[in-house]
Parts: structure tokens; C-alpha cells; sequence
């Protein structure tokens, strides 16, 4: 059994002070980072990421991963690669790498070592009223479907045992690929520690809660401790620093893009 004493110290010292309170050592992080690592190497590698400096003011650009993502060079002449680098969610990632891709074998952008560049033919094609329609279009049907995409945000604290409060299983792939490489680390840590403990079982990537780990968020004492724990649309987590979001579940399907194709 646990020690409530323990347990409530724990806890309520983690929302005080945002600190570690399961001891995350760095060799522990790196068995679960070791052990998944490869499995997002099947990404798209036509554009050639490099680790060139993110300008700030371009750093809130949506990305919808519709060929109408060019749209980014109405008020710019180039894009930098680490745009599509920064990139947390890897579908959305290789869909945007993809799109690139194309628009460039069309001729509309160029790509370079490391930025992606409007050419004369793109700047005439995302200037074209049809082109506007339905760039507003594919950036407002994916704005409402974040919406629909509920998760939590893990940060590498007992607290992301709430994340088994609203999912039966958290799926490391997503995590592993986030760009935010030190909030990773932290995460993978702790859920190192936590295994270690019996409150949750690690498998081909995904993890689940145990029973003790049903128990522990079961009780009247980790509950109090974490009354503030709430699931968050995906439109509205805003990415916040040192922690990840993690999808629970979905609510409604994508809607269809209406990017014109031509």
C-alpha cells in the first residue's frame, strides 16, 4: 500500500513548486528513448531540415497540412526549414513535407539547403481568388477540428498519472517526436520511474495504467492533490513551454479539405 503522508507530499509539493517530485535520473529517460527511438524513421525526408534559427514572428503560423499551406508566402518570400521541423505532430509534419514537395515539383516553390522559396509561377497561383477561397477555407476546417481533439498535457510529474483519468493508454510515438527534446527526456524519465513502481506497464510503445496505478489515482488523497487536472482541446493547449500535449481522444472526424488541386 502506499503511504499517504508520502503520497500528499508528493503531490501537493508537485503543484506548488512544478517540481520533479518522482526522481528522474537521466539514465532512466534514456532506456524508454532508447528503446523507441527508431520507430519514426519512416518519416518524409525530402525537405532537408536543417537546425537553422526560428524567426519569432513567424513562429504562430497554423500549418494545415493542405497543399493551401503555401499560403505562408502571401506576406513571405521564403519559409525557413525549422518552421517544418518544429512541427510536434508527425502526421501533420510529413503531410506538410509532402505538400512542400509537391509545390515544388510544380514549380510554385523552390527548395533550398535550408529554406523553401515563392517562385514567380506561386506567387501568381496563391494571389488567385480561387487560391484565397479555399486557403481560408482549409485553415478554418482545421482550426475546428483541433477542437474536436482533446488531450492533456504531460510535463514529467507524478501529476501525468491524471492522463489515465480520461485515456485507458498513452501512445510514445508522438511523444518521442516532439522537437522539445528536454520536456521528452523529463517525461521519459518519469514514466521510467513510474514502470519501475508497478503504476504502469510499458509495451511496443504504448503505455497502460496497472491496477496499482488505478489505485493510486483512485485515491481520495491524489485526487485532492490534483483537482486542477483537466483534459484541453487541442486548439487551445497553445503548445505551453515544458510540457506535451498527449491526445485522449477524438470527438469528431476531420473535415475534408476544399484545396483546389490545379
Amino acid at each position: 500500500m502506499y503511504d499517504e503522508d508520502q503520497l500528499y507530499n508528493e503531490t501537493t509539493q508537485a503543484i506548488k513548486n512544478g517540481a520533479h517530485n518522482v526522481k528522474t535520473i537521466a539514465s532512466d529517460a534514456k532506456t524508454i528513448y532508447d528503446m523507441l527511438r527508431g520507430l519514426n524513421s519512416s518519416s518524409p525526408q525530402k525537405v532537408n531540415i536543417t537546425s537553422e534559427s526560428l524567426p519569432t514572428k513567424d513562429s504562430d503560423f497554423v500549418f494545415t497540412g493542405q497543399s493551401t499551406d503555401i499560403r505562408f508566402f502571401k506576406d513571405h518570400n521564403s519559409m525557413p526549414k525549422e518552421m517544418i521541423y518544429n512541427i510536434s505532430d508527425e502526421n501533420l509534419k510529413s503531410a506538410v513535407i509532402d505538400e512542400m514537395n509537391k509545390a515544388a515539383h510544380a514549380k510554385r516553390v523552390k527548395i533550398d539547403q535550408n529554406t523553401i522559396t515563392i517562385t514567380q509561377k506561386g506567387k501568381s497561383y496563391i494571389n488567385k481568388p480561387t487560391f484565397i477561397k479555399a486557403a481560408a477555407a482549409d485553415l478554418a476546417n482545421f482550426k475546428a477540428d483541433q477542437a474536436q481533439i482533446m488531450g492533456f498535457e504531460l510535463d514529467g510529474t507524478i501529476q501525468d498519472m491524471n492522463y489515465f483519468q480520461f485515456a485507458p493508454e498513452l501512445d510514445l510515438k508522438p511523444i518521442i517526436a516532439n522537437p522539445d527534446t528536454a520536456t521528452v527526456q523529463k517525461i521519459l524519465g518519469n514514466l521510467q520511474q513510474l514502470k519501475e513502481q508497478g503504476l504502469i506497464s510499458v509495451s511496443n510503445s504504448i503505455v497502460k495504467i496497472t491496477d496499482k496505478g488505478k489505485e493510486l489515482i483512485g485515491s481520495a488523497v491524489f485526487k485532492a492533490a490534483n483537482a486542477g487536472a483537466i483534459e484541453k482541446a487541442a486548439a487551445v493547449s497553445g503548445g505551453t513551454a515544458g510540457k506535451i500535449f498527449a491526445v485522449t481522444k477524438k470527438i469528431a472526424s476531420a473535415v475534408a479539405s476544399t484545396a483546389i488541386q490545379k
